[in-house]
């Protein structure tokens, strides 16, 4: 975290990154008696107001919840066709602090963040990390990636030439297939400029943590390209705990259906003996039935690295199912829902990891 000394008092308030299901934590002390914090964003303006002891104590102000909700109306949806676009999925939010003091003076602090929809482990936890990912053909896919004050992509396959992309926005990045070169196996990243955010956080006893950048040129990715056809899998795409979009194409396993009866018991020498309450007219009972079930989806003999990258789809509020184009050759998902549970992660090299696909129960009759 950082701190502003002021004349009265001292602030500590977030670093340059942070992430909304953290503390966003602002701690002025101590003497202070009031800590009122307006957070804005794109146009709109949340307060929040914190009382202190008459006599002046550190007073701490957690703003996790008003940067969550900036990213209520955010649309989870990506135009493919563009080599490089903004995901929205972190937004730059200016904060004004104003701090009693028990002279009866305050004192007002400014300051900028940006705030990520994701959250971090507590302990080392590395952001904008190397990740070894793979991409299928013919499957629309992306690299997210955060850039600050933009800088050069530099795509290189093989001994072929090394091609830079210039990044010239700030934000949650998504990177687009349509950049790498034809007919490669592999796909390595860099961060040419050295100006990608790289960062490490260390989680300390206060739910602090603390980021030290790394401006080296750095290998941000290495992305295997499947060039082999498979139309039988599940192909998903789902937002992991950093705020980056993830994609992997499972294999389909044997499907479990399910039904579940729902009756109501009337008392038919009450309410009279008519068909509407059932078709055994002396039973008084409404019947009905509901169908569902649960599609078992594999990632077959994955490492450690790929099965932590696969685990965040099992956390992810938001997974999409990819269905195709429609006549106009846009990409159509749907969302769907991953069954929680419990998830055995074995010591051996290799391992199946399996999910289960929550599928959308619905009405068949009822009388």
């Amino acid at each position: 975290m950082r701190t502003i000394t002021g004349t009265d008092l001292t602030l500590t308030y977030p670093d340059e990154l942070c992430f909304a299901f953290n503390p966003v934590l602002c701690i002025v002390g101590a003497l202070a008696t009031s800590l009122r914090i307006n957070v804005t964003c794109d146009g709109e303006t949340y307060t929040a107001d914190y009382s202190g002891m008459a006599g002046g104590q550190k007073i701490y102000g957690d703003m996790q919840q008003f940067c969550q909700r900036f990213f209520d109306g955010i649309d989870f949806s990506l135009d493919y066709s563009q080599g490089m676009t903004d995901t929205g999925l972190g937004k730059e939010m200016s904060f004004e602090v104003i701090a009693g003091h028990v002279s009866g003076r305050s004192e007002t602090f400014t300051f900028t963040t940006f705030v990520i929809w994701g959250a971090k482990r507590w302990g080392k936890d590395q952001f904008n990390e190397y990740r070894v990912v793979k991409m299928w053909e013919g499957y629309p896919f992306t690299f997210g990636l955060y850039a600050q004050g933009g800088g050069t992509l530099l795509v290189a396959s093989g001994q072929a030439p090394r091609t830079p992309v210039e990044i010239t926005e700030d934000g949650m990045l998504a990177i687009s297939s349509s950049i790498f070169p034809d007919d490669a196996e592999f796909v390595t990243l860099y961060d040419y400029a050295g100006t990608l955010q790289q960062g490490v956080f260390d989680g300390t006893f206060d739910l602090t943590f603390y980021m030290y950048q790394n401006v080296a040129q750095t290998l941000l990715a290495r992305i295997d390209i499947d060039r082999c056809p498979n139309e039988d899998g599940v192909y998903l795409r789902w937002i992991d705990r950093h705020g980056f979009w993830c994609y992997w194409l499972f294999d389909n396993r044997q499907e479990q259906r399910t039904t579940n009866a729902v009756q109501d018991f009337t008392r038919p020498n009450l309410q009279g003996y008519t068909p509407e309450f059932g078709y055994q007219r002396g039973a008084g009972r409404r019947a009905a039935y509901t169908r569902g079930g649960v599609l078992p989806l594999a990632a077959t003999l994955v490492d450690e690295t790929l099965y932590d990258y696969l685990f965040d789809v099992a956390s992810s509020p938001v997974v999409d199912m990819y269905l195709g184009k429609d006549e106009n050759d846009v990409e159509q998902w749907i969302g769907v829902q991953v069954q929680a549970g419990t998830f055995a992660r074995t010591d051996q090299p290799l391992q199946d990891f399996v999910i289960n696909l929550v599928l959308p129960t619905y009405n068949v009759q009822r009388l």
